[in-house]
């Protein structure tokens, strides 16, 4: 089995899988620990926007050059965010009592739908260019 290199696309989207999880994750605990550990989640959230941008960016720019091949849908992406950015903020509300959720948290969330917006932006471009060179 041959090793993907960072060249290609398929190490940024398993690096960004990692961060996902791995970010939404901590944003649980920490919540969860009336967030104990809120000096983490500046660092992390560098980490996982770069990472999530290097993927994308990749990602887009093999669709432009038509060597793109992976379907990785970004709305799952999305609903992951709003149910968790959702249900935080649902708990905060309802318990109170030092459960908040960070602005750090809501900015990646703003992130990720910024992202996503400008793929499917970048998606339906790509795809009326093919269309003209067909005609």
């Amino acid at each position: 089995m041959e090793l993907p290199s960072f060249k290609d696309e398929r190490i940024w989207r398993i690096l960004s899988d990692f961060w996902t999880y791995f970010f939404i994750t901590f944003l649980i605990i920490n919540f969860l620990n009336r967030s104990a550990l809120d000096f983490l989640i500046a660092p992390f959230s560098v980490i996982y926007v770069g990472i999530l941008a290097l993927y994308v960016g990749t990602k887009e720019f093999d669709r432009w050059y038509d060597i793109h091949e992976s379907r990785h849908p970004g709305e799952l992406f999305v609903l992951a965010w709003t149910a968790v950015i959702f249900g935080l903020l649902v708990l905060s509300a309802v318990l109170q009592n030092g459960y908040r959720v960070s602005s750090e948290a809501i900015a990646v969330y703003i992130m990720v739908l910024s992202v996503f917006a400008l793929t499917q932006k970048s998606k339906r471009l790509h795809e009326r260019k093919k269309m003209r060179r067909r005609k």
